[in-house]
């Protein structure tokens, strides 16, 4: 894991809006979004802080690590596993926490006011890591990697990442694809670069009959992202909690009727980077 990591971006976790678990999820996974990528000696970035965010922990080795975590927004899917990440309560470690401001409200104060008691035990204020909040305003440089910011459509706003070193991949892990404008702007993010990653919560089919609105996109859209942006892979993520290995399976299937290239994010999948 370590070492795929120092040149993949790897999937710890893929799963849409909440985590589960059984023989109907064995092949992709039950755990909600997170992804990383070592960008230097014990150095990870990371995309959201889901429950998947667990597997990154559980592949670590003895030593001080940094972490460089950029929030695509607050969600709990996207947050759950932040506060059982073993690492926050090391002092030995150091923490970058980068996203939006939200209604005059900072990244720190968002994640403070989330988790907390009641709905929390304990507040990361508790964490004996060193951690600092910052707002993603613009473009930054993460170690090897260059990370460009892009708006995406969702219920209380949520970005996605163009992530660059010797490939660039871009993340649109929660995105509805309902705003032609919106739309453009990911498509010109996403121009020359290798790799999509983007939501297909839906079926065609499932989306327009009850989920418009809800802030997820379905796979024909993906791939209509994919063939305008002219990438080379796209890989389809933010599964539905109630879509089965086999109805991923067929997802997956009809995609590539439209982009061969086409691929399902599953836990442990390593994306060359």
């Amino acid at each position: 894991m370590i070492e795929d990591a120092a040149a993949s971006l790897i999937v710890a976790g893929c799963r849409g809006s909440i985590g589960v678990s059984g023989e109907r999820y064995r092949r992709y996974g039950g755990n909600t979004t997170s992804l990383y990528t070592m960008v230097e000696p014990d150095h990870y970035l990371v995309v959201d802080g889901g429950t998947g965010l667990r597997r990154l922990q559980h592949s670590l080795t003895p030593g001080p690590k940094r972490f460089t975590l950029l929030f695509t927004h607050y969600h709990w899917d996207h947050i759950q596993g932040l506060p059982m990440f073993a690492p926050l309560f090391d002092a030995t470690n150091e923490f970058v926490f980068y996203g939006k401001d939200y209604e005059g409200s900072g990244p720190q104060e968002i994640i403070d006011g989330i988790i907390c008691p009641p709905w929390w035990p304990i507040t990361l204020a508790t964490a004996t890591a060193r951690v600092e909040y910052r707002t993603i305003a613009g473009s930054i440089t993460v170690g090897s990697v260059v990370v460009d910011p892009i708006d995406l459509t969702h219920p209380q706003g949520s970005i996605g990442f163009r992530l660059t070193k010797d490939r660039a991949i871009v993340i649109a892990t929660d995105h509805e694809a309902v705003d032609p404008e919106v739309d453009g702007r990911l498509v010109e993010a996403a121009r020359g670069a290798q790799v999509l990653i983007h939501d297909a919560q839906y079926t065609p089919d499932e989306y327009r009959t009850l989920r418009v609105g809800w802030g997820h996109s379905d796979w024909e859209s993906a791939t209509t992202a994919a063939r305008e942006a002219g990438v080379e892979r796209l890989i389809l993520t933010s599964h539905d909690p109630d879509r089965s290995d086999d109805g991923i399976d067929a997802i997956r299937s009809a995609a590539r009727a439209r982009f061969p290239r086409t691929d399902a994010a599953f836990e442990g999948m390593s994306i060359p980077f």
